[in-house]
């Protein structure tokens, strides 16, 4: 349940677990008995998403809560998954994105062609000249 805090107009203030439903409800101060307002805080130790705590958090990739790092080399072993060395995605990045800016210049020429010479089997031979067909 989420951490509530109610501060008063004369100082006092305190902090509730309460339901969402019921944390809109008044709290009455126990020194004026006047309203207390809830007022947005940040708790100590609060984890990252509900279910994480200190000593373990769920792990997106894997689909499951991990405790530790050794459990989660365990776990990765066990499905023959490796750690990704650093620079990795952007090395595998840069090559899709040359293959893609190949793959437009091809089409270009492939259209040009096409458009230049009526010929289907002339734009496949001057686009893919080292393909077998």
């Amino acid at each position: 349940m989420p951490l509530y805090e109610y501060r008063c107009k004369c100082g006092w203030g305190d902090e509730y677990v309460r339901r969402y439903e019921v944390s809109r409800r008044p709290v009455s101060c126990p020194q004026c008995q006047g309203a207390a307002q809830r007022v947005l805080c940040v708790p100590a130790l609060t984890p990252g998403r509900w279910g994480d705590t200190p000593w373990s958090y769920y792990d997106n990739g894997l689909g499951m809560q991990i405790h530790s790092k050794g459990h989660r080399a365990q776990v990765m072993q066990a499905r023959g998954l490796r750690e990704l060395a650093p620079g990795e995605v952007e090395t595998e990045q840069r090559l899709c994105s040359r293959e893609h800016d190949k793959h437009n210049q091809d089409m270009k020429t492939y259209d040009r062609v096409l458009e230049d010479t009526g010929s289907v089997l002339t734009a496949m031979e001057q686009t893919f000249p080292d393909v077998e067909v």
